[in-house]
């Protein structure tokens, strides 16, 4: 397994992955690609692969010495239970040890399996 900085020849294995999945639509659809692309340049982000085959990725935004705010993290399904979404948010924590990490999460227990606290919510307007 290999972790690496994102670069933009990234931004294809990555957008084919999620757009597999219909519950991340709402990042590659028509209104959002666009941003969504800059967003995958602009934030702290990751990608796994094993054997040079694409399995998940991280992204990240920083809060300047505050926090850093865990925003996706997906793993291809076929590569799932393997240990990749830990390793991946692993690397966020050693490459920022003094900062606290937040998950913005749906998956819930995931994060709690990985002993991640809960301790708020977000709310959309």
């Amino acid at each position: 397994m290999e972790i690496s900085v994102y670069k933009p020849d990234d931004e294809q294995e990555i957008l084919t992955a999620i757009k597999k999945d219909p519950n991340w639509d709402f990042l590659t659809n028509e209104k959002t690609i666009g941003s969504y692309r800059d967003s995958l340049r602009d934030s702290i982000t990751y990608i796994c692969r094993n054997d040079g085959e694409f399995t998940g990725f991280v992204r990240a935004i920083l809060d300047k010495d505050i926090a850093i705010y865990i925003s996706e993290l997906f793993v291809v399904p076929k590569w799932r239970n393997q240990k990749i979404g830990r390793s991946l948010l692993e690397r966020v924590k050693i490459d920022f040890p003094k900062l606290a990490v937040y998950a913005l999460s749906d998956e819930d227990a995931y994060y709690e399996k990985l002993k991640y606290r809960k301790i708020g919510s977000v709310y959309q307007y």
